[in-house]
C-alpha cells in the first residue's frame, strides 16, 4: 500500500453507530500497522497511557501505530469503552493527525529528492 493510499485511508472518519474499537482495529490492519510488540516501544513500565501519548507530537509512523495498538489492548484488557472515551476526548485523532503529517512529510521528502536527482541529471547531461 503506498503512502497516499494510506493517508486517504486516515482522513476516512469512522460510520456514525460503529464500534470505533474495531473499526480502528480493522484500519490499523489495512494499514499493516498492528504492533503486536507494541510495549517495546513505550518507554514507561509499568505501562502508562497518558504519559505514552504525550510523546505523540514527535512520533513517527510505527510508534503512532503502537500508540493505537494501545490504547486498542487498553479496552480489551483494562476496561471495555476505555477507547470510546479516547476517541471523546480526541486522543485517537491526535494520533490519527500525526500519522498523516508523518506520511504527507515523506510524500514530500521523496519528490524533493527526486527532483534534485534530477536536476543533477540534466546538469549532467547538458555538460
Amino acid at each position: 500500500m503506498t503512502n497516499k493510499e494510506k493517508i486517504e485511508l486516515l482522513k476516512v472518519l469512522p460510520p456514525q453507530q460503529c464500534c470505533l474499537s474495531d473499526y480502528y482495529q480493522d484500519l490499523l490492519d489495512k494499514l499493516g500497522g498492528i504492533k503486536r510488540n507494541y510495549a517495546d516501544y513505550m518507554t514507561t513500565e509499568p505501562l502508562n497511557c497518558d504519559a505514552e501519548l504525550k510523546r505523540t507530537e514527535t512520533a513517527n509512523f510505527d510508534l503512532c501505530c503502537a500508540f493505537l495498538t494501545l490504547l486498542l489492548r487498553e479496552d480489551n484488557f483494562a476496561e471495555y469503552g476505555c477507547f470510546d472515551n479516547r476517541y471523546s476526548n480526541g486522543d485517537v485523532q491526535k494520533i490519527i493527525n500525526r500519522m498523516i503529517v508523518v506520511l504527507e512529510d515523506h510524500e514530500q521528502e521523496i519528490k524533493r529528492r527526486l527532483q534534485s536527482r534530477a536536476a543533477e541529471f540534466l546538469m549532467f547531461i547538458n555538460d
